[in-house]
């Protein structure tokens, strides 16, 4: 995947990429459009209105209920879509994936991150502590505070 081999979504997995194509297109099953550059969001929203009783859902994408589709029925639906949905050459071609930041850079930035958020853990769990203590000598010397 050019997206993948670009590295403008560093982390992110093929799992992760194919998961997210499908919400893109409404649909769990994409190999009828292997190989097609197509709008997925046009796509989506066509299958989005898509409704009747042979139509199941799962997580808002359509699920085949039926038996798997043929090599002939996948080249046939792919043909389709290509006359249908496909970009034209010119505007795919000069989409520009951005590159990232050094991933070095990246990852000190990430760093940076998971410690202020181990502080902030830290503080709260004081603060729980603090409350819980002044909770117990409550108890122990009969006293009530008004709560914060």
């Amino acid at each position: 995947m050019k997206i993948i081999e670009s590295e403008c979504l560093p982390g992110k997995t093929i799992a992760q990429m194919n998961l997210q194509t499908q919400r893109m297109l409404g649909q769990q099953s994409t190999a009828e459009f292997n190989g097609l550059h197509v709008d997925a969001l046009q796509i989506g929203q066509i299958n989005e209105m898509r409704q009747g009783p042979e139509i199941r859902r799962k997580n808002n994408c359509i699920v085949n209920t039926g038996g798997k589709l043929t090599r002939e029925e996948v080249e046939r639906r792919r043909k389709e879509h290509r006359a249908k949905f496909e970009v034209a050459e010119d505007v795919w071609t000069s989409i520009v994936l951005p590159r990232p930041d050094n991933p070095l850079v990246l990852l000190d930035r990430k760093r940076e991150e998971l410690k202020s958020l181990a502080k902030e853990l830290d503080d709260v769990v004081a603060r729980i502590a603090a409350i819980e203590q002044t909770e117990s000598l409550d108890q122990v010397t009969g006293t009530k505070r008004p709560r914060e």
